[in-house]
């Protein structure tokens, strides 16, 4: 719908920007840090892209990366903790002090600086001292490990950090067995990756609720990769694949994380295959009370799906991407990803569709009514240092300006959103496709198999987003 009159965004905006521990941080084997799944993952290419031993050099750096977000004019910057920084092992008695030492430096370094830390608590990065000895998060053992960890940095950062994000893309985890460290047979995997999720929606109560009691003023949530689908047709069993890809792949977890407690159509489809975990009685105490205070989103894109009744070929492309917004994705006598020819896309895939950013806000935020923090928005592409210093990144900055106007027409449709941190702050190492995929509007000078002096380049975008900033969103 248009409006005649467009209200702006709230004074108190957190204008931010994202990053990870090992995308950017490196020092992989320094200060005692412990190894985690994300370092074997980036470890297994290494020899056809970089991997997360230097990464960006932000742990050695970060001094000089908070200069630039200030120069930036960063009002919030989502980090995420890396948990075997803090506990080697994942389970230790005490804590890693040099760990605890480089976050707290980080962190009160941000805050000098006038920045929100948005800290999350595990990206991608499980240690693997707790997969060697009982397999992660296949193990209830690791229910608790985690909300040990999320108690810890709570006493020790929760005077500075309001604000934290537990898991992110969770549901991206569990469809990935290296993202959580499974090495099991092929026809256990489906279901040891499904109790690997339950046991991490118990791990994101627990960590709620403790959040709650240790932070009063603390604000908690979890992080969602929502990917808008439309139906590839008017056909009605079209229209339903659409929305059956919708609750399957997003809507399932913000329902859990919610609700606690598996909606009827999830577990349904997990019992009929033989997939349902595990779960204990008291299980339901866990999760009452863990009710998130905002949902975070990571938002790239759209896809689109017909039904697709099993029966005829329907491959599976690109089986390593880490999100599933791919052509051929299917799940018979339910839905098949099709292409939408409508929309232009990145070279890896992605569509470029600002609209379909405004109408998911929309539909989350209907659907819970709870305030959202967009934890994620951005543009890939290969980028050229010119000889001058200068990177034109045009596509970049228009897939900021768009996706920025419709969010404020979401803000404008009465979505509370409080909070834009796209992907990513600077360039970060990507375990899929190595240096080569950038996001930032900072540029790290850096190959996969070069690291050079490892120099920092504002990009076009980052004078553009310092523009948006500076107006509080007026000036796009």
């Amino acid at each position: 719908m248009d409006f005649k009159y467009i209200d702006g965004f709230p004074k108190d905006f957190l204008w931010g920007a994202s990053t990870s521990a090992f995308q950017v941080e490196g020092a992989w084997d320094k200060d005692g840090k412990g190894l985690t799944t994300a370092d074997i993952r980036c470890s297994k290419k290494k020899d056809i892209q970089a991997d997360a031993s230097v990464a960006m050099d932000h742990y050695h750096r970060y001094e000089e990366d908070i200069a630039l977000m200030k120069e930036l004019g960063l009002k919030s910057y989502r980090f995420s903790i890396c948990w075997a920084r803090i506990f080697p092992k994942g389970n230790e008695k005490y804590p890693n002090e040099k760990g605890v030492g480089f976050y707290n430096n980080l962190i009160n370094k941000l805050v000098e600086n006038g920045i929100e830390p948005i800290a999350t608590l595990l990206h991608f990065d499980v240690p693997m001292g707790i997969v060697n000895e009982y397999g992660g998060f296949l193990s209830r053992k690791s229910v608790d490990d985690f909300a040990r960890y999320a108690e810890t940095v709570y006493r020790l950062f929760g005077d500075r950090v309001k604000y934290w994000l537990t898991i992110n893309e969770q549901g991206c985890m569990a469809m990935l067995p290296e993202l959580v460290g499974l090495e099991c047979p092929k026809e256990d995997m489906a279901k040891n990756l499904q109790q690997i999720n339950y046991h991490m929606y118990l791990a994101h109560a627990k960590a709620v609720k403790l959040c709650h009691e240790i932070i009063p003023d603390g604000k908690i949530g979890p992080v969602v990769a929502y990917v808008t689908v439309y139906p590839a047709s008017m056909e009605p069993k079209d229209v339903l694949a659409a929305k059956d890809v919708e609750d399957y792949m997003s809507f399932s977890a913000m329902d859990i994380y919610y609700y606690g407690e598996y909606p009827k159509y999830y577990e349904k489809y997990l019992k009929e295959r033989g997939i349902f975990p595990v779960m204990h009685p008291e299980d339901k105490e866990i999760f009452k009370g863990s009710r998130p205070d905002f949902m975070g989103l990571n938002w790239y894109c759209t896809m689109a799906a017909k039904y697709y009744d099993g029966k005829s070929e329907a491959k599976v492309k690109n089986k390593d991407k880490v999100i599933a917004a791919t052509e051929g994705l299917n799940v018979p006598g339910a839905f098949v990803i099709v292409k939408n020819d409508k929309l232009e896309t990145t070279q890896w895939g992605w569509t470029y569709d600002p609209v379909g950013f405004r109408y998911g806000m929309k539909k989350c935020y209907e659907r819970y009514r709870l305030p959202i923090m967009i934890t994620e928005n951005g543009w890939s592409q290969e980028d050229t240092l010119e000889e001058d210093g200068s990177i034109h990144d045009e596509m970049r900055c228009k897939y900021l300006k768009e996706h920025i106007e419709q969010m404020k027409l979401s803000i404008n449709d009465g979505v509370e959103i409080f909070s834009y941190n796209p992907w990513s702050f600077i360039d970060v190492l990507s375990s899929s496709d190595g240096i080569g995929k950038r996001y930032g509007m900072v540029y790290v000078d850096r190959e996969d198999f070069n690291l050079k002096e490892l120099k920092r380049y504002k990009k076009d975008s980052f004078y553009y987003y310092q523009k948006v900033i500076a107006s509080n969103g007026e000036e796009l």
